[in-house]
């Protein structure tokens, strides 16, 4: 690979890695990107081969290129669930999926998924504003969830995260999103990370746990 190729796959995968894609958002078309990236169509093809050896992206032919693994299953059926849902069956859903989750990413997690699930902790304590915050919380959880290497957990958890994304989620957060809750939920994220590096599935487990039953009450205590 030429080195210009090879400094333009080191930048995109940085970028996917440190957060500044969303699992399951969709790049530009090979088009733009390659007028954006001053590169070959050919060459931009082995770059985009390159990331999806690597699950960072995945290729759906007519549609573009996204962010993530490659879905298991197809998302349509959550499309029509987030119309229905609500944010206490969201909370439902991830008290079921997630400390679960945190427990096999503790036993799975790479070095460099560990790295980037302590800078969304990071991050998320250094938000200045609610959606900052929920963009870096929304990455914390998603981080999770990748490192599992488990593609049906990833697929049945992009949906949770657009669901996340809904009027009435951003709606409610805003209600019950203050100072002293925001500074225990980053303790919490902390706990988490720590059960990762760790190693200790049952310390992650139950941190996530104790983490979401936490964000479950504030919800509840809004309606």
């Amino acid at each position: 690979m030429q080195r210009k190729t090879s400094n333009i796959l080191d930048s995109l995968r940085e970028k996917i890695l440190s957060g500044r894609y969303r699992l399951g958002q969709r790049l530009p078309s090979e088009r733009e990107l390659c007028l954006k990236l001053d590169i070959s169509r050919s060459g931009l093809r082995k770059i985009l081969s390159h990331l999806e050896a690597e699950d960072l992206v995945w290729r759906h032919i007519g549609k573009g290129t996204f962010i993530g693994p490659r879905p298991a299953l197809s998302t349509e059926a959550f499309n029509v669930a987030t119309q229905k849902t609500n944010p206490l069956e969201i909370m439902e859903a991830r008290l079921m999926l997630e400390p679960k989750i945190a427990a096999a990413a503790s036993q799975k997690a790479s070095f460099q998924e560990i790295e980037r699930l302590a800078l969304c902790a990071k991050r998320n304590d250094e938000a200045k504003d609610l959606e900052t915050n929920e963009k870096w919380d929304v990455l914390f959880h998603e981080t999770l969830v990748i490192a599992t290497g488990n593609s049906l957990i990833i697929s049945l958890y992009a949906g949770i995260s657009k669901m996340r994304m809904s009027d009435d989620w951003c709606l409610k957060k805003q209600e019950w999103v203050i100072p002293e809750n925001w500074d225990a939920f980053n303790k919490q994220h902390t706990a988490i990370v720590n059960g990762v590096r760790d190693r200790d599935a049952v310390q992650a487990e139950k941190a996530m746990y104790d983490h979401l039953i936490s964000v479950k009450g504030l919800i509840q205590s809004t309606y």
